[in-house]
């Protein structure tokens, strides 16, 4: 068990450090995690603040780098993104939350629930009931899981409207 906790360790500072290098302008407040606007595609990140052309009778579900989860409902003007910046030691999560979240990136997984990754075994999607583990495990290698464990995450989490 201390070895694989090791290895997420380094995983994480892997993880940190890659999204240190990709610079602070990247940093965002917001990622969208849910969208039934067509215009307003899963993954995008978004400062607190902006302006989002949301239509009535649709909507976009946000989660901030807390981990709070928010849903919009569209009006004539748009909506606006709530006013709440994130700590700077938010942005690698929200950055690793992103990926997962990103259809493009996710992996097709095939088998049993233990996978390998670049260290060993992934663990199973049941036990990650953190945004932290989850990010430790994406960070891993082991993105199926992580995406798996983070969608049961947020139907645990419903979101609000602020």
């Amino acid at each position: 068990m201390f070895a694989s906790e090791r290895y997420l360790s380094r995983a994480t500072l892997a993880a940190l450090a890659l999204v240190a290098i990709g610079g602070t302008a990247a940093a965002r407040d917001y990622v969208v995690v849910a969208s039934t606007e067509p215009m307003v595609p899963r993954g995008l990140t978004l400062d607190a603040g902006a302006h989002l052309a949301v239509t009535p009778g649709r909507s976009v579900t946000l989660m901030h780098a807390s981990g709070d989860v928010l849903k919009l409902n569209g009006a004539a003007g748009g909506v606006v993104a709530p006013a709440r910046k994130a700590a700077s030691t938010d942005a690698a999560r929200l950055e690793v939350l992103r990926v997962m979240v990103t259809p493009n990136t996710r992996e097709v997984s095939v088998g049993s629930a233990q996978r390998r990754s670049r260290g060993g075994v992934c663990p199973s999607p049941d036990s990650l009931t953190t945004l932290d583990t989850i990010a430790q495990v994406q960070a891993a290698g082991c993105g199926d899981v992580a995406a798996s464990a983070f969608e049961a995450w947020l139907a645990a989490h419903p979101a609000v409207e602020p």
